[in-house]
């Protein structure tokens, strides 16, 4: 059953808070990556290259992770637990770039934070998680 992000902690998944994202790889063991995180009102958002360790994990099992930790306050973080629901190309990489723009402030991450020539080697996915569990702190 899907489950929403509490007002109190969208901020956290909204960015631009860094966040843990764990995916299981094919041994069946947990593996954790830093990631940049979006909201678009019923799915959290990861953006990635096709092929990368995170795109193959949760094409060969849709159960993932994400938590993130307040840099303020470290009482207070969000658990998010949930099902890979669908990967989406990002051909334009608009949802990189925003997250670009919305983490380290620039319009376009090829050309601006990564190179131009990564452009035509990668092929943006964006990761849709549909949370199931979300547990907070405070809760």
């Amino acid at each position: 059953m899907a489950e929403s992000i509490p007002e109190s902690h969208l901020d956290l998944i909204a960015g631009p808070y860094y966040a843990v994202f764990t995916t299981i790889n094919p041994e069946g063991g947990p593996e954790n990556t830093l990631v940049w995180c979006s909201w678009d009102g019923e799915h959290v958002l990861v953006n990635t290259a096709k092929g990368r360790r995170k795109d193959r994990n949760v094409r060969s099992n849709p159960q993932v992770a994400l938590f993130v930790l307040d840099p303020e306050d470290m009482f207070r973080w969000i658990d998010v637990r949930g099902i890979v629901s669908e990967i989406v190309p990002d051909p334009e990489a608009e949802n990189i770039s925003a997250h670009a723009k919305l983490y380290v402030g620039v319009d376009s991450y090829y050309g601006e934070y990564q190179d131009m020539a990564l452009k035509e080697k990668e092929e943006r996915v964006i990761i849709k998680i549909r949370p199931e569990s979300v547990v907070t702190l405070p809760g």
